[in-house]
């Protein structure tokens, strides 16, 4: 069974035409390269004030009981 050409230029403009539009989410992407892993997050993780708590110079520790 053959095709005829008509049929195979619809096939392939087909294939193309899905094969672009996987293409675009790769633009939208939230870095800067595909490469970058997750250097924002460690960046992010770095710089975020943790500061101690209220009571942590406190040296007179009272058992209970």
């Amino acid at each position: 069974m053959q095709s005829s050409p008509r049929n195979r230029a619809v096939i392939l403009l087909a294939l193309v035409a899905l094969i672009s539009a996987c293409a675009d989410s790769f633009d939208h992407r939230d870095s800067i390269k595909l490469g970058v892993g997750n250097a924002p997050a460690a960046n992010t993780a770095i710089q975020t004030l943790n500061t101690w708590p209220l009571n942590v110079e406190n040296t007179d520790i009272v058992r209970k009981p």
